[in-house]
């Protein structure tokens, strides 16, 4: 079987939908998940957009796309429809740019773990310390960062994931990372809490965001960890308007994919990486386009 994990995505949800849709066929594999590791952008409204929200949207087009899919066109839903019937829903967790109370709400409303966010269910949110059986694999989630000045992790699933025996997870997916993993600007980067976690429960794998670059594997005991990178980077570094990625293209690195047989898992830097790009994605053409140009069938 077969997993894709995709990076932040900061409100470009046709870029990631579009970017599973295209590894399916390009890469030939029947996707059984698809697993986001939070900062997915999910706000009900640009007015309740956060500060960076604001700031990144106003040169980057693409990530109010969020706000296009809660009320989608004729065009746009039916873009959407062709995706799922070639993909699963992306699944995603909390990261520390969501509308954490809205997405609360959501899960109250529908009393379940995990619930769709837009009305197409193109993307399913779960709830920090959610455990599932997913594509064969036990699969636990823990969103948010470990960030005294503005953000702590769930304390209620944290202490509940403590509590569980070694090796019974088998995925642990997280939006920070472990402490140590990276620096910046001097600063280790990276969370002790999660540290811990990992070291006492043991995964197989481990899988984050946040960070925005890729980075891994690193080896935490038995467990193998990777970061992935932000799926679709600013146009320009806001310092200093160096260019970043003016066409608005999928990163190399910010897409995984786990073989569950082997565990083999290998970031994508596939070329075709670079055809979904745009500041507005026609998700129904680029979808209907390549289903005309797909290949053979899912490797095994």
């Amino acid at each position: 079987m077969k997993i894709a994990f995709f990076g932040d995505v900061h409100g470009c949800v046709l870029h990631a939908l579009a970017g599973a849709v295209t590894l399916a066929r390009r890469e030939a594999v029947e996707l059984d998940a698809v697993i986001q590791v939070g900062d997915l952008g999910a706000f009900p409204s640009p007015a309740e957009w956060d500060e960076a929200g604001h700031r990144f949207g106003a040169d980057n087009p693409a990530q109010s796309d969020f706000f296009r899919l809660l009320n989608p066109s004729p065009r746009l839903a039916e873009g959407v429809r062709l995706a799922l019937q070639q993909i699963p829903p992306f699944l995603f967790r909390s990261g520390n740019h969501e509308d954490h109370r809205w997405l609360a709400g959501l899960h109250d409303a529908s009393a379940a773990a995990v619930t769709p966010v837009d009305p197409l269910g193109a993307y399913h949110h779960t709830t920090c310390g959610h455990i599932a059986d997913i594509a064969g694999q036990r699969i636990a989630f823990l969103g948010k960062i470990e960030w005294p000045e503005s953000m702590d992790l769930d304390h209620e699933a944290y202490t509940r994931l403590m509590t569980l025996e070694p090796g019974s997870v088998d995925i642990l997916v997280t939006h920070d990372g472990p402490y140590g993993m990276s620096s910046w600007r001097g600063t280790t980067q990276g969370s002790r809490k999660l540290t811990e976690l990992i070291e006492r429960l043991q995964p197989r794998l481990h899988i984050s965001g946040h960070y925005h670059h890729q980075n891994g594997p690193r080896r935490y005991g038995a467990t193998t960890s990777y970061a992935l990178a932000q799926l679709i980077p600013p146009k320009v570094r806001r310092r200093d308007s160096l260019p970043i990625n003016p066409r608005q293209q999928i990163a190399p690195g910010s897409i995984g994919l786990l073989d569950t047989r082997t565990y083999a898992f290998e970031y994508i830097h596939s070329p075709w990486l670079a055809d979904i790009h745009g500041d507005q994605l026609d998700l129904a053409a680029l979808v209907a386009r390549r289903e005309r140009c797909k290949g053979t069938g899912p490797r095994s």
